[in-house]
């Protein structure tokens, strides 16, 4: 793996030479991103990194990591369906022709079954995932995303548009203490699904047309506090 200089749309990106679609950084007027990558300025009371709307149930908590190589830490409460919904403020990215966007993030868990976790490009909605009676994805959410649900291991990629899923599609199991890689990348005209750096699958129609931001639901699927830890989590765009 190294770092190349290459142009999109009239700005300078940096990708990885053996995964073109993984962006690290771009330059440009019409480049909007998102970074996530080392210390945020934070909420004095909160303690919460202030780019972020964060909805916390309970006792959940999201802090800056003090660990080297992580950036935040997310511990839901310890009773099922409460944790933590998690969103960059504003939606200044949209899958629109022509226009292309990449996201990535890296999380690890260190729970592989009682635990949900989804995380994406969504529109702005303060419980992207149930909060009671079942487990799973919100009425009226829309996004692109991957979603791991209680009960199993399975990780899926997602399609939703006004709360009507367009798209679904399974492509394995996560592994408890192993920080996993959820990439998205929309060239123009095709949007793709990539996990740990594998295509599993791509859409040309039926994906979300909003406005959208960087997105993770983290809830508890058992009386026990769930803990997922984000290494890096960047969107990039050219317009």
């Amino acid at each position: 793996m190294a770092i190349k200089a290459d142009a999109i749309n009239d700005a300078l990106v940096w990708n990885d030479t053996d995964y073109s679609f993984r962006l690290y950084d771009a330059i440009g007027n019409n480049v909007r991103k998102w970074l996530l990558n080392g210390p945020r300025n934070t909420d004095d009371t909160t303690a919460v990194p202030t780019d972020l709307t964060v909805t916390a149930v309970k006792t959940s908590t999201v802090t800056q990591s003090v660990t080297a190589g992580n950036t935040l830490v997310l511990t839901t409460d310890a009773t099922e369906y409460d944790g933590l919904n998690i969103q960059v403020k504003g939606e200044q990215f949209k899958l629109e022709s022509g226009k292309p966007l990449y996201f990535g993030a890296s999380i690890l868990i260190p729970e592989d079954t009682d635990i949900d976790l989804l995380v994406g490009l969504c529109e702005t909605k303060t419980d992207l995932l149930k909060t009671s009676s079942s487990h799973g994805v919100n009425t009226s959410v829309e996004g692109v995303f991957f979603l791991k649900t209680d009960g199993a291991k399975t990780i899926a990629m997602k399609s939703y548009e006004g709360g009507t899923q367009y798209f679904t599609g399974n492509i394995g199991d996560v592994t408890k203490d192993v920080a996993h890689i959820y990439e998205l990348y929309w060239d123009g005209s095709k949007l793709s699904f990539y996990y740990d750096g594998t295509l599993y699958g791509f859409l040309t129609a039926g994906y979300a047309n909003g406005d959208l931001t960087p997105s993770i639901n983290v809830r508890a699927g058992s009386a026990a506090a769930r803990v997922a830890t984000v290494q890096w989590m960047r969107c990039i765009q050219v317009r």
